[in-house]
């Protein structure tokens, strides 16, 4: 059943203005480009609004629900740090910078190969010897692809930003000092 504004703040037991405040709070939904009420709806709608209201729910339920998605962060934030204490996850600026290191130090070797593998087949007449002379560097150069150390990961990362352990600051102590003794 349709009714209007005022016969629905009547069904109701509250005012006209009562009505358009909870309709502009989203409450009731109009019918007919906004000429009147479905009936049963609204009164569903009121009762539900005034259980929860009385109870507290809408409240409680948003402050709960925003602690539970609170909680579930701090798990997942939790898990990360242990994948990453147990080597099983690295921050990617780490990988990238550990991948773009490697591939720099490959592209050279690889470029550094033509005159090596000149210089070790000069003069030489045997094929078979040329064959395992560049096949013997190939796999040399390939060898760097092959080397991925997660520590590496983490020790280039500490570097970076400076972290150094205390014994890599004792050899750099230790290599001044004999660079003192014999200059």
């Amino acid at each position: 059943m349709v009714v209007n504004q005022k016969e629905l703040a009547q069904c109701l037991g509250i005012s006209s203005r009562r009505v358009r405040a909870l309709r502009q709070e989203g409450l009731f939904q109009t019918i007919e480009k906004g000429r009147g009420y479905q009936l049963e709806i609204c009164v569903q709608e009121y009762i539900e609004y005034k259980t929860n209201a009385e109870l507290g729910r809408s409240a409680s339920i948003s402050k709960e629900k925003v602690q539970a998605e609170h909680e579930e962060v701090k798990k997942q934030i939790s898990l990360l740090k242990l994948r990453k204490l147990r080597r099983e996850l690295h921050e990617a600026a780490d990988v990238e910078y550990y991948l773009s290191d490697m591939l720099v130090r490959f592209k050279n070797r690889l470029l550094a190969l033509p005159s090596k593998i000149a210089l070790e087949t000069a003069g030489e007449t045997d094929i078979n010897r040329i064959i395992q002379v560049i096949q013997r560097n190939l796999l040399d150069t390939l060898e760097e692809l092959s080397g991925y150390e997660p520590d590496e990961i983490d020790r280039d990362n500490r570097y970076d930003k400076g972290e150094d352990s205390e014994e890599d600051g004792n050899e750099e102590e230790d290599e001044d000092e004999e660079d003192d003794e014999s200059g």
